[in-house]
């Protein structure tokens, strides 16, 4: 409950507070500086509904700037993977830097501001990575709703030009056997990303205990991953553990890799015995690999869009291609390789047709 009481300045004038308790914290505090017990009541009025309802906030909320905010917010990020914290970092330095954009007091940024970034930063960036900056952008600002320090977020209605889906390039068997007998030396690689769909830090963590040769099946429990220079050893991507059924040609393959070595070691390895770099293989030899088959455009990850048509013109259904894959949903899966499955409305209509006939 708010109540106006009189005090007496140093010079004998009357002013007048109003003393209230501070929704978030239920601490007693007051607003002072009334000349007038009516303007006193009058700022009470207004503010009392929001004072109840925990909504109110003070007039030095917002106060800060958008960077301290964002840095705040990635601060409590306490679960994070280096590769991902370090593309926050890289998002968190486009808030700051474009159009000085992070400077501003948060509670003076509007929905036009946001645009006028988007709109700038647009002119630097790709699409997906404007659109991966403005989403951190979005959280952090929901995070400042969260504390009190904004009304609402000004991240609304904002449009974001159209991120471009990624081609995808399907190389059949025969391009497969084409693509590893250009690879060389490393041609066993190519079979295993072809044959497997492990992604490339997938591929550089695999081990002789993650092979099961008698019950063919590979089991993926760590990626290597290059995170600016330092190789990092983690879990596979959204923590998916998982089981890939291994296909009959890449068991000669793999027991040749494992001859000699020990449980926990690495079986790919670069000529050195250091972890494999996806980098540096699309310079060393992946690249003129596929220029030898024509398809210059391909990298190492897009073999695992080979995987999924190989496995899906063999028969796979969606939940098992996505188990194989390690993808976080059977959703995404459908949005990827949903069209490489046959069209079989005729099929159910007509059976229908023949129910009811």
């Amino acid at each position: 409950m708010a109540t106006i009481e009189p005090y007496t300045l140093k010079s004998g004038a009357t002013r007048y507070r109003v003393r209230y308790i501070k929704p978030d914290d239920r601490k007693p505090t007051d607003k002072r500086g009334f000349k007038s017990k009516k303007e006193a009541s009058k700022w009470m009025a207004k503010n009392s509904v929001a004072i109840q309802d925990g909504k109110w906030r003070p007039e030095s909320a917002g106060n800060v700037s958008l960077n301290s905010v964002a840095r705040a917010w990635l601060d409590s990020k306490l679960r994070l993977a280096e590769n991902t914290k370090s593309a926050y970092e890289s998002s968190l330095k486009h808030i700051a830097d474009v159009n000085n954009f992070g400077a501003m007091k948060i509670k003076a940024i509007r929905p036009v501001h946001v645009e006028a970034w988007v709109k700038a930063l647009g002119q630097q960036v790709k699409p997906k990575t404007l659109k991966n900056s403005y989403n951190v952008l979005h959280a952090v600002m929901k995070r400042a709703v969260r504390d009190n320090l904004i009304p609402s977020s000004p991240c609304v209605d904002i449009e974001l030009p159209r991120v471009e889906k990624e081609e995808q390039i399907f190389l059949d068997a025969q391009q497969v056997r084409a693509l590893a007998d250009a690879a060389g030396e490393y041609s066993d690689i190519i079979w295993v990303l072809a044959l497997a769909g492990l992604r490339w830090g997938e591929l550089a963590g695999l081990q002789p205990r993650d092979v099961d040769l008698k019950k063919q099946r590979l089991h993926i429990q760590r990626q290597m991953t290059d995170n600016g220079g330092r190789i990092i050893e983690k879990l596979p991507k959204h923590d998916k553990k998982r089981f890939v059924p291994l296909a009959a040609k890449l068991e000669p393959i793999l027991q040749e890799r494992m001859a000699g070595k020990k449980r926990d070691e690495l079986l790919f390895t670069t000529s050195r015995g250091t972890v494999l770099r996806g980098g540096n293989a699309q310079r060393d030899w992946f690249g003129e690999a596929v220029k030898a088959i024509g398809e210059p455009d391909l990298r190492p990850h897009g073999l695992r869009h080979t995987f999924a048509s190989l496995a899906i013109s063999a028969g796979a259904n969606i939940k098992a291609l996505q188990a194989a894959l390690g993808h976080h949903s059977v959703s995404f899966t459908l949005d990827q390789y949903g069209h490489l499955y046959p069209d079989d409305s005729t099929s159910f209509i007509n059976a229908m047709n023949t129910r009811f006939a």
